[in-house]
């Protein structure tokens, strides 16, 4: 068992950390459905956040991005970068407000059977009691347009 001779502890500590730490186990597992929602999209061109943020942006109607970025609880650099991904694809304008354009809306109804798809397959991959506690979180921001509709991205 390698040891720092200067940190004795430091190996069983970082041990335990390895087994049971749950901010990394919730990284991997974001990690993978990653994978799944955008491997499902991939021939649509649009990655399962860009998704996310495009129905974001449908259910609340005009908005800003700070709004968006809010709801969603994301930096402002990725609401940016796919915002601006977004945008040049035609599926947003911001113009006036951000808003979502017909393609834009076009494009949630033609990526919907993917998600449904990249859904049963993300339920399929985890572990029932995973999957019951994922659709216990709480949806975006209480107090947004999405939680007050009752929807979630």
């Amino acid at each position: 068992m390698p040891t720092n001779a200067a940190h004795p502890a430091a190996h069983h500590h970082a041990a335990e950390i390895a087994q049971d730490c749950m901010a990394t186990r919730v990284r991997r597992l974001e990690r993978q459905l990653t994978r799944i929602y955008d491997d499902a999209l991939r021939d649509h061109g649009l990655t399962g956040s860009q998704l996310g943020m495009l129905v974001a942006v449908q259910l609340t109607g005009k908005t800003t991005a700070a709004t968006v970025g809010r709801m969603l609880d994301l930096e402002k650099s990725t609401v940016s970068r796919n915002l601006a991904r977004l945008t040049a694809a035609g599926l947003v304008d911001p113009s006036d407000g951000l808003r979502i354009t017909a393609r834009g809306a076009a494009a949630i109804v033609a990526c919907h059977p993917a998600w449904r798809q990249a859904q049963r397959k993300a339920r399929s991959t985890l572990h029932p009691t995973e999957g019951r506690l994922i659709a216990r979180l709480s949806p975006p921001t209480h107090g947004s347009p999405l939680h007050e509709k009752g929807r979630t991205p």
